[in-house]
C-alpha cells in the first residue's frame, strides 16, 4: 500500500455541489429507519451507511452518499459493497476499512471511493477492557 490520498476540500465542495436538497437523511440500518416514507427519501439526498443500502435499492432510491465504516462487511459481503457503491453517487470509506482490505479491494476503493480518516475504530471488549474501565471509574470517582 502507497501513501492514501484522502477526501480534500475539493472533494467536499463537489459533494455540495451536486446536492439535490437542502437537507438530507442519513439512514441506518435500525428497525424505525424502515418507517421513513419512501416519497421522503426520494425528496432528499440520502447517506446511507454499511448495509441499510440494500433497502434503499429494493425501493429504487439511489443514495446520495454511501459511507462504509465497517471492515466486516466488506469481508463478508463484499459483493453487496461493490453493488451499493456502483449504485449510490459516492461512496466514502474509512481509512482501517481500507488498510485491511484486499490488494484489490483497495485498487478499487482508490479508484472509485473517497477515502476519510476513521472517525472511531471498532474494538470489542472483552475481560481486559472491561477491568480497565472499572479501575478507570474508581480513579475518576476518588
Amino acid at each position: 500500500m502507497g501513501s492514501v490520498n484522502f477526501i480534500t476540500h475539493a472533494d467536499v465542495l463537489q459533494l455540495i455541489a451536486k446536492r439535490t436538497a437542502e437537507d438530507c437523511i442519513i439512514f441506518l440500518s435500525g428497525p424505525t429507519s424502515r418507517k421513513t416514507p419512501l416519497s421522503l427519501l426520494r425528496m432528499k439526498d440520502v447517506i446511507a451507511v454499511n448495509g441499510s443500502v440494500q433497502y434503499l435499492l429494493n425501493n429504487n432510491v439511489k443514495p446520495f452518499l454511501y459511507l462504509l465504516t465497517d471492515v466486516r462487511f466488506l469481508h463478508r459481503r463484499r459483493e453487496d459493497f461493490y453493488n451499493f457503491s456502483r449504485n449510490s453517487q459516492f461512496t466514502i470509506v474509512n481509512l482501517d476499512v481500507y488498510e485491511q482490505a484486499s490488494v484489490d479491494d483497495q485498487k478499487y476503493i482508490e479508484e472509485n471511493c473517497l477515502i476519510i480518516r476513521s472517525f472511531y475504530r471498532r474494538e470489542k471488549g472483552g475481560f481486559l477492557k472491561k477491568i480497565k474501565f472499572n479501575i478507570l471509574k474508581r480513579v475518576h470517582k476518588a
